[in-house]
């Protein structure tokens, strides 16, 4: 069985918790279980610990990422489960100087400091150059540190925008590896996109998180109701919120922390539906 998870929030969702709870309670019925969340980031400030890591492991790795490879005791690389990481790096704000509003509207693509792409054969790390120099010093020296250890390539900015929209199919390709190899494989989106990848779609079930409740969906229905607002080519441009106002849930399930076996129960019963 393949599941989706999804957040119908932007941020703090629930996704990654949820995801834990089902693959631990696989994990503990014996089920081989395997994940995979196909595009992600970190951010390099909030999540230093996770810039820490990535330099003792070679490897840009997210905290999602890493939280769900310890989760599911995987064997699997952990390149191949998330194939596609970004890092991002606030700017100095003397650099700004220390204009709050300046300081707020940095966009995204002027953030983007490294991005990791991985398919089945190798791994690629790229750096923005200008986005690095505009960083805290503190944190400018780790990664450069970082950078030498993965002999990182440097690229435009402009160019970053390009280079994710294009690993999308990469990240696709070590999704299909993966779910052929598990007999309950977990798929994780990011923010409250309706799908990482146009491959995230092909699952059985779908199952849109938000604090206490969890809306459960069969696959196809949800991969209809995506067909309906965009190209099947970009569902991450679709929000979750967009798609479930098209559909009726199969169920709604009210969670508890630390519970998983009652969601895992009410996923399977939709599943065999």
């Amino acid at each position: 069985m393949n599941v989706l998870i999804t957040g119908l929030l932007p941020y703090d969702s629930g996704k990654t918790t949820l995801a834990k709870f089902l693959i631990g309670e696989a994990y503990e019925r014996g089920i081989d279980v395997g994940f995979s969340k196909p595009i992600s980031g970190i951010n390099g400030w909030y999540q230093y610990e996770y810039v820490v890591k990535s330099i003792e492991a070679g490897l840009l790795i997210g905290e999602d990422l890493f939280k769900l490879h310890t989760a599911t005791k995987s064997l699997d690389p952990i390149e191949y489960e998330g194939p596609v990481v970004t890092l991002l790096l606030p700017p100095d704000p003397e650099k700004v100087g220390w204009n709050v509003g300046a300081y707020s509207s940095v966009g995204l693509l002027n953030q983007i400091s490294v991005i990791r792409i991985s398919d089945l054969e190798k791994t690629k790390h790229y750096y923005v150059p200008s986005n690095i120099e505009r960083t805290v010093v503190s944190l400018k020296s780790e990664i450069e540190r970082f950078l030498n250890i993965v002999k990182a390539e440097p690229i435009e900015a402009e160019k970053s925008e390009e280079l994710l929209l294009n690993s999308r199919s990469i990240a696709d390709k070590c999704l299909h590896y993966l779910k052929r190899k598990h007999e309950f494989f977990v798929i994780e989106s990011y923010n409250n996109a309706a799908a990482p990848t146009a491959s995230s779609l092909e699952v059985d079930v779908v199952a849109v998180v938000a604090p206490g409740k969890v809306a459960v969906f069969s696959g196809n229905d949800y991969r209809r109701a995506v067909l309906a607002l965009s190209s099947i080519k970009e569902p991450w441009k679709v929000t979750t919120e967009d798609v479930i106002t098209l559909l009726n849930p199969a169920l709604i399930v009210d969670i508890e922390p630390k519970k998983a076996s009652k969601i895992f129960d009410e996923i399977c019963d939709v599943f065999n539906s």
